[in-house]
């Protein structure tokens, strides 16, 4: 059959050359490559029988061995020499096996290609455990041995029968007068006569009289084709219905006597012959009702035989040539004629796929998804979808509804095969299909930010019933969807803008992608642990519960930024977040699943960031919706402490604690300072007083003993006493120097007063709280006492020159102070005074840093005195700074020695 096949083939694309010899020419090219390949087959196989000849001579050696030494083997050796008896018995027996005959061959050839033709072999037993299960071979190797298999010798002799009368042929034309009717009827008679020869040799010589058959049928099909197409002896109708009845005639020999290649010769004649005898009519009508009637034919067929080519062979060349129909012969007047057969196409070879499954489960196959047909499977659906939009893409919602009625068949066809073992792989593919179809429909139906939301819609159905059916494909198809809805959100921004109302495309879809998402990562969650989840998909949970995050921020930055003024733009964002915060508490505390509320560890940080940016300007937080947007952001923020903190990590907890308390001082810092700064003029120290009015008292309550018991200070003390405190505490120490060198602590309307104005009451405050929080603090404490010792010496010093200031008239600035004679003295006294007081503090407690310290400050007024003030000798301020600080250094060397080391070491 092969070479039967070959000529065909052979003879049709040679016949392109519009050519009596290029027609036999290229029959007779197809004969020398079948015969080729099967000479490069039999060399094969010689090799492998001479590599197998060692083998066989051992095994002769062990059989003449054996009989000799069992009588005189041991309890050991006799076992071993029965085993090597038995062995050489069963090896000669196979290769003393007759050779089958060629009917046997031929039998073994229309069995398929899965059957390989084998001698038969008298088998001698052997142990279950050295059974060898014989390889499947490879696809290329099914079809090499279905080209090349069968009985040669015929085969080669139709071949050359065939070229001969080609030969024939092209020699009564060039040397006699016969007319070329009577030279193509003589050819068709002895074709005629070949075919009822191999007919009447179909019961006695099968194998043999089907390679008959099939060289008959080649021969039959392209004398029709060398009268019409180049001697014009039979006009288009009369051909067109004899080759015709060649193709059926070929048909019904095949499943009459069991024979494949029979039937692919006829099939693919009677594709061919209307496109071989078209007379450019475009009648394509009639076409495809042809091409129907040869297709149901092969459906006929495939009731009785599963025969994989010939339903390939139908299945390419109707949509190969509907297909090169519909791109170049189309026109929309013909969409209810093709719409009709592509509807009948469609289901008829679906009919076809199915059909092979009724032997299934009668031992026709070997597994129960033997009989599959992937090709038509999956390439069905995808070229007839294909060409459906090709037909519909010009009506409205056309291919949305297309892909739905795909989807919805799909559906029923799987619902169908569901309680059938033997369908299960067709029930999978269907269900997947469906589901591509399903999927299809949204964008073609919605535009791109409803394909968003439905996808993610599907994504989490997808998810769930892959889990339910314990399934990996359909959560794999989820996850992509997953992704993809996204990129058709990001799509339709670029595409269609910004939203026109508050209630938009924008808003519904991607609520309903952020819930879809959610659900996804549930169904994820809740399969923990089971086998039917893939390693590594656990993070998936985490992954879906980031995209939902991410989808609900995005849907509230549209609606905020387009909907929303500028100066309540903080405070939505402050709700819409802590609306988010408490949804996914409730989440978590409703469904019991506390990876749901690990987003909202951002919140505490994201408040403290918008209170930063409300630092920057000079406005009351309260204002802008402050006084809502706030109220809401910390109610949130004292839920994730009470309800998802507890669950999560230490360091977490700690940064979760201190961050809220920050913002909170921060918060009320900035609310201080707005109130503070309506009680008088806007450059006076009363803003200063507000600043730190919040920080301070809350720093000073985390040093009570009581305030440690309150929640939620009890639920995270480090977080407070430690972190929080320490932040705090550096912040009011800050606060203290840029306080005391930038105000002049005017109190207006009130008159100044040393101390008592608000700015040093303030800077008091800060450096009480500083102090205090500093007894509960066990490290490095001493050098951060000698900060707070340095900013209580500016803090001085910014006493005494605003004092300067009020009732002098010197100027609030540096180059005032350094020309103002009076405040260079009143630094020298104070500077003196200060290092008297450090001296004595270490003396009296035998501390020498304290007292090294003063004695530093004290040689600092000795150089003052040398380079600044003795350029103002004859002045009385001078005079003043020089005699009082000469004094005080005769005090200070009475009344505060150098403290000894051992001193020191006894104190301490």
């Amino acid at each position: 059959m092969a070479y039967a096949i070959a000529i065909f083939v052979g003879g049709v694309l040679g016949a392109a050359s519009e050519s009596v010899f290029g027609l036999f020419v290229g029959g007779l090219l197809g004969w020398l490559l079948v015969r080729v390949s099967r000479l490069q087959r039999d060399i094969n196989a010689l090799r492998t029988s001479l590599g197998e000849a060692p083998a066989v001579a051992a095994s002769e050696a062990a059989t003449e061995i054996a009989p000799a030494s069992a009588p005189n083997a041991g309890p050991i050796e006799r076992p071993l020499a029965e085993a090597a008896a038995a062995v050489a018995t069963s090896t000669s027996a196979s290769m003393e096996a007759p050779i089958p005959p060629l009917a046997a061959l031929d039998a073994a050839e229309r069995a398929g290609p899965d059957t390989v033709p084998l001698p038969e072999t008298r088998e001698a037993p052997i142990q279950p455990a050295l059974a060898a299960t014989p390889a499947r071979p490879s696809p290329l190797e099914t079809v090499r041995r279905w080209l090349v298999g069968g009985n040669t010798i015929v085969k080669a002799g139709v071949a050359i029968l065939f070229v001969g009368l080609a030969f024939l042929a092209k020699y009564a034309a060039e040397h006699t007068e016969v007319p070329v009717e009577w030279r193509l009827a003589a050819i068709g008679v002895a074709a005629v006569g070949l075919l009822a020869f191999g007919w009447r040799l179909r019961l006695s010589r099968p194998g043999y009289a089907q390679v008959l058959q099939g060289g008959a049928v080649a021969v039959l099909y392209l004398t029709l084709f060398a009268a019409f197409r180049y001697y014009g002896l039979l006009a288009a109708g009369p051909a067109f219905a004899m080759m015709v009845a060649v193709a059926l005639l070929a048909a019904a020999l095949a499943v009459l006597q069991d024979a494949r290649a029979l039937a692919v010769i006829g099939a693919l004649g009677g594709f061919v012959t209307p496109l071989i005898v078209s007379t450019g009519s475009d009648n394509a009508t009639a076409l495809f009702a042809y091409y129907l009637v040869l297709d149901v034919g092969i459906a006929a067929v495939a009731w009785f035989r599963t025969w994989r080519s010939l339903n390939l062979v139908g299945f390419f060349a109707t949509f190969l040539v509907a297909t090169a129909w519909g791109v170049l012969r189309y026109r929309p007047e013909s969409f209810a004629m093709s719409e009709a057969f592509l509807i009948a196409f469609f289901l008829l070879f679906v009919l076809i796929m199915l059909l092979p499954a009724r032997l299934a489960g009668a031992g026709a196959v070997h597994r129960s998804d033997a009989w599959v047909n992937s090709t038509l499977l999956f390439g069905l659906p995808t070229i007839v979808f294909g060409l459906q939009y090709g037909l519909v893409r010009h009506i409205e919602y056309g291919v949305a509804l297309s892909a739905l009625v795909m989807a919805a068949f799909y559906v029923v066809l799987a619902m169908t095969m569901k309680k059938r073992a033997a369908l299960a792989l067709p029930f999978d593919a269907s269900l997947a299909i469906a589901t591509v179809f399903l999927t299809l429909v949204i964008p073609f139906a919605l535009d791109e930010r409803s394909t968003a939301g439905a996808w993610t819609l599907e994504a989490a159905g997808l998810v769930w019933i892959g889990f339910r059916q314990g399934r990996m494909l359909p959560r794999a198809f989820g996850y992509l969807l997953f992704v993809l809805s996204g990129v058709a959100m990001l799509n339709a921004y670029d595409r269609h803008g910004l939203p026109t109302a508050v209630f938009n495309a924008y808003l519904f879809n991607g609520l309903m992608a952020a819930a879809a998402a959610i659900a996804g990562a549930f169904f994820v969650q809740r399969r923990r642990g089971d086998p039917a989840m893939k390693s590594g998909e656990e993070i998936g949970e985490a992954l879906l519960i980031g995209l939902a995050t991410l989808w609900l921020i995005a849907t509230a930055g549209i609606e905020i930024s387009h909907f929303v003024s500028w100066e309540l733009q903080r405070s939505a964002w402050l709700v819409a977040v802590s609306g988010i915060v408490v949804l996914y508490l409730l989440l978590a505390t409703r469904l019991r699943w506390p990876g749901i509320a690990w987003p909202t560890v951002a919140q505490a940080p994201l408040m403290l960031l918008a209170a930063l940016t409300v630092a920057g300007e000079p406005t009351n937080p309260v204002k802008g919706g402050g006084a809502w947007g706030w109220p809401a952001a910390f109610a949130a923020h004292l839920l994730v402490l009470r309800l998802a903190a507890p669950g999560w990590p230490e360091p977490v907890i700690r940064v979760v604690h201190a961050c809220g308390l920050l913002a909170l001082a921060l918060l009320g810092a900035l609310l201080g300072r707005a109130i503070t700064a309506d009680w008088g003029a806007p450059a006076s120290a009363w803003p200063w007083l507000g600043w730190l009015v919040v920080p301070a008292g809350l720093l000073l309550l985390l040093t009570r003993r009581s305030g440690a018991e309150v929640w939620p200070v009890r639920a995270a003390p480090v977080a407070y006493a430690r972190v929080g405190a320490a932040v705090l505490a550096a912040g009011l120490w800050l606060w203290t120097l840029v306080a005391n060198i930038a105000s002049d602590g005017t109190a207006a309307p009130l008159p100044h007063l040393p101390l008592v104005n608000p700015l040093d009451v303030g800077v008091a405050l800060a450096l009480v709280a500083v102090v205090l929080w500093l007894r509960s603090v066990e490290q490095a404490r001493e050098p951060l006492l000698g900060a707070v010792a340095a900013a209580g010496f500016v803090w001085l010093n910014a006493i005494l020159v605003r004092g300067f200031h009020h009732y002098d008239g010197v100027p609030y600035h540096l180059d005032a102070w350094l020309s103002s004679l009076a405040v260079q003295s009143g630094l020298a006294l104070l500077w003196s005074l200060t290092a008297l007081a450090a001296m004595w503090f270490g003396a009296h407690r035998g501390l020498r840093v304290p007292w090294v310290v003063g004695a530093a400050l004290l040689a600092a007024v000795v150089l003052k005195l040398l380079l600044v003030d003795l350029s103002g000798t004859g002045t009385v301020t001078r005079i003043v700074s020089f005699i009082g600080v000469g004094v005080l250094m005769l005090v200070i060397g009475y009344v505060a020695p150098l403290p000894a080391k051992e001193a020191r070491h006894v104190s301490a």
